[in-house]
């Protein structure tokens, strides 16, 4: 083999490899920390959580994201976003439901967004999981 046909092999090989590795290394994880907030997110075989943001603040917690079907499809998103806080021990604060909200007809994810008024400091952990037709 000569230097190019080597070199082709090794450029060939290497975008192989990115096409394989990087939606993998792009996923989010399912649960993440967010200061000393454990966040899960209940994952259906239909609809994926992507972007979500939790910020403690005074007296109050905001909860932020996206909800997108698993294969990507325009339309209405059925169902809530249920958003529940809980304690160390398990034990529910407070729960709210949402409606996922698209911005377009065009959207291929819904946004949503609550706030829920429970002390972060007695908050532990936050689940995100969507209910409804489909889920």
């Amino acid at each position: 083999m000569n230097k190019n046909s080597i070199r082709i092999t090794r450029v060939s090989l290497l975008i192989a490899l990115s096409v394989v590795l990087g939606p993998a290394c792009a996923n989010q994880p399912l649960s993440d920390r967010t200061d000393a907030l454990v966040v899960e997110r209940a994952t259906s075989s239909r609809y994926h959580f992507s972007r979500v943001r939790v910020e403690p603040g005074a007296g109050s917690i905001s909860v932020s994201g996206e909800l997108a079907r698993v294969i990507p499809h325009r339309g209405m998103i059925p169902g809530k976003v249920r958003i529940s806080l809980l304690d160390a021990d398990g034990e529910l604060l407070e729960q709210t439901e949402v409606a996922p909200m698209r911005g377009n007809r065009q959207d291929l994810a819904a946004h949503f967004h609550a706030r829920l008024s429970a002390a972060s400091g007695t908050a532990h952990r936050v689940q995100i999981e969507h209910s409804g037709s489909g889920g």
